[in-house]
């Protein structure tokens, strides 16, 4: 795998996980550096611990948020926790309830009841999750006794690399008024900080392709400069992420990586099986003429009952091929879940009026479930 393509991969490189990528990438080639800064304004973090690529979207998604976190308070007591962490070293340790008590004293606005279960159940995420980002250790005692009893007690140690968890940005984040002008000041500055940027449509074009994925004709300006730039890009990309692929169409274009790579479409869950079934079922209709493409951006608008429709066909059709979980959820849980990701990896939109707007990149890959000769079906 090539280095910048590691970089991408991983929100972060920890020497103590993997010491010998970690000082392959800590020593990166002076080439690989200079695309990152001037191709894509991003910028690389090294400490005696850790290699960090920070990627910063052209389009946020919302699938590109925590995960693990289910509401906005989640994200609300990470900062603070992260605020915690700031004057910690690494093995300096701390006690649960010194958080609690950070946090209720700092929340915005007002005052943390630890006594609601919601709330316990809020910070054991956050603090799940820090410990799985290795921001911090448990050195005893058990955080899920927290969520039964607001009382309990565990000791924690930092690992020292919280600081570098959250960007720099290139002013205090109480002066931007929404998220769009802190994601617009992204394209001020290389790197986020300093070094004025000569050439954003370039930035963004190569952050489109490179952190996104792909850039839809709704990135007019973009998708013109890639299609204008293209021997260079392809020239570009072949040194420095040889695993990718680069795909130009009349109303996008997109990177297809070759390497086995973390959080793409499509991987190996039921999930994505249904959306490339529905997909092919999607296109033969389209070739068939019962479904047509915009002349301009090559979307296509279907119904929202029609695509009911189409997904009760591929359930009745393929149901048997779904692990059990898939096969006994209903058909309003499996559609429901199906729109839903549909949406978030914005292969399609839903409107008001009740029809989805497909866009020409979910037809591009499409799927079958094939059979081997032992038996085994493989999509």
């Amino acid at each position: 795998m090539s280095d910048l393509l590691k970089l991408l991969e991983n929100f972060w490189i920890l020497k103590e996980e993997d010491s010998e990528t970690f000082y392959r990438l800590k020593n990166l080639d002076k080439e690989t550096r200079e695309f990152i800064a001037k191709n894509l304004g991003l910028r690389f973090i090294t400490t005696s611990n850790m290699v960090k690529l920070e990627k910063v979207p052209l389009v946020p998604k919302e699938c590109m948020g925590i995960l693990d976190f289910e509401q906005p308070r989640d994200y609300a007591f990470l900062c603070l926790v992260l605020a915690f962490l700031e004057d910690k070293g690494p093995e300096e340790q701390f006690l649960l309830s010194n958080i609690t008590e950070y946090i209720r004293m700092n929340f915005p606005d007002e005052e943390v009841d630890w006594t609601l279960y919601s709330n316990r159940r809020s910070l054991i995420r956050v603090l799940k999750f820090c410990e799985k980002m290795r921001m911090i250790r448990i050195d005893d005692g058990n955080q899920e006794e927290f969520a039964e009893n607001s009382e309990a007690e565990v000791l924690y140690e930092s690992t020292g690399i919280s600081r570098y968890f959250m960007r720099i940005f290139p002013k205090s984040i109480t002066e931007y008024g929404s998220w769009q002008e802190i994601l617009n000041s992204e394209f001020e500055f290389t790197n986020g900080i300093s070094q004025p940027i000569s050439d954003i449509k370039r930035i963004r074009a190569y952050r489109g392709l490179v952190v996104d994925g792909s850039v839809s004709f709704e990135n007019e300006d973009e998708l013109l400069y890639i299609k204008r730039q293209k021997v260079n890009i392809t020239s570009e990309l072949e040194k420095h992420l040889p695993e990718a692929s680069f795909h130009i169409f009349k109303s996008f274009a997109f990177l297809a990586i070759s390497e086995n790579y973390k959080n793409t479409y499509p991987d190996d869950s039921n999930l994505c099986d249904i959306l490339l079934l529905v997909a092919s079922e999607l296109l033969s209709k389209i070739e068939k003429g019962e479904y047509s493409l915009h002349p301009t951006n090559e979307t296509s608008e279907i119904h929202v009952t029609s695509l009911r429709s189409i997904l009760e066909d591929v359930q009745k059709q393929y149901k048997n091929f779904w692990n059990k979980e898939w096969r006994e959820k209903s058909f309003e849980k499996v559609f429901d879940e199906f729109l839903k990701f549909l949406c978030e990896l914005r292969f399609a939109k839903l409107q008001e009026d009740g029809f989805v707007v497909i866009y020409p990149i979910y037809l591009k890959v499409v799927g079958e479930y094939q059979v081997s000769e032992e038996g085994e079906e493989s999509i």
